[in-house]
């Protein structure tokens, strides 16, 4: 039985000591697996980083965004040529426009049209010189007067005063007094220069004693039509 004994005893010792062992190198062993598993990941994240990997889409997804851009810029260029279409369109009626005003205003110049508004009336009790009531005229005009009538006949550019026999004659047509300059334009202004000190109705007041024109404001007039034809021989537009 001793040596049965014995032998137990001699196991039990070998078993605590392979136990106290393991108690001392276990955490060491585990720490050393830990450590190389650390390491081969380490590398293997390396080797991934290192490896090289394609760049960009894939050929059909650059094809589709090309088929979309074509796409995108044919609606542009639709955009744009209806833009440019309706510009010229705006263009030529801002054209139209212009020749529509321009011709207006040369037939107002031309006394093709009748025209109102305000300005002033001279009126002239007597006789004057055909140089005389063009000075008036001019006087007029370098007022302001952008429309003038005597006696109800339109003076434009090409209208002739002159005498014939003592009676005055404008646009071929004879005029006895009294004589009434309608012109159209800014009343107060015109006034004011007709009347003004050492102007033409001064001279004249002067050169006629006992006689002086009545000039009157007016808010609205209408001027006739330049009745006689405009007729051109010689003259041509250049082409």
């Amino acid at each position: 039985m001793a040596g049965v004994e014995g032998i137990v005893l001699e196991i039990q010792s070998q078993i605590r000591n392979q136990a106290l062992w393991l108690k001392a190198w276990v955490p060491g062993l585990v720490c050393l697996l830990l450590g190389m598993l650390l390491i081969v990941q380490l590398r293997t994240q390396r080797a991934v980083e290192r490896t090289p990997t394609a760049v960009g889409p894939a050929p059909a997804a650059v094809l589709s965004a090309l088929v979309e851009a074509n796409a995108r810029l044919r609606q542009e260029r639709a955009a744009l040529t209806s833009q440019i279409a309706e510009y010229q369109r705006a263009s030529g009626q801002e054209r139209l426009t212009s020749l529509v005003e321009e011709l207006n205003r040369l037939r107002m110049v031309n006394g093709l049209v009748e025209v109102t508004g305000p300005g002033v009336e001279v009126r002239i009790e007597r006789s004057l010189s055909p140089l005389e009531m063009q000075d008036l005229v001019n006087e007029l005009r370098n007022a302001g007067a952008e429309a003038i009538a005597l006696n109800g006949e339109r003076i434009v550019a090409s209208s002739v005063i002159a005498s014939r026999g003592g009676t005055l004659i404008v646009n071929g047509k004879q005029l006895t007094p009294p004589y009434l300059f309608q012109a159209i334009g800014d009343p107060q202004i015109m006034k004011t220069a007709l009347l003004r000190q050492g102007g033409l109705i001064t001279l004249l007041t002067q050169g006629h004693e006992g006689w002086e024109p009545i000039v009157t404001q007016r808010a609205q007039m209408v001027l006739p039509v330049y009745t006689r034809p405009l007729q051109f021989q010689y003259a041509k537009p250049l082409e």
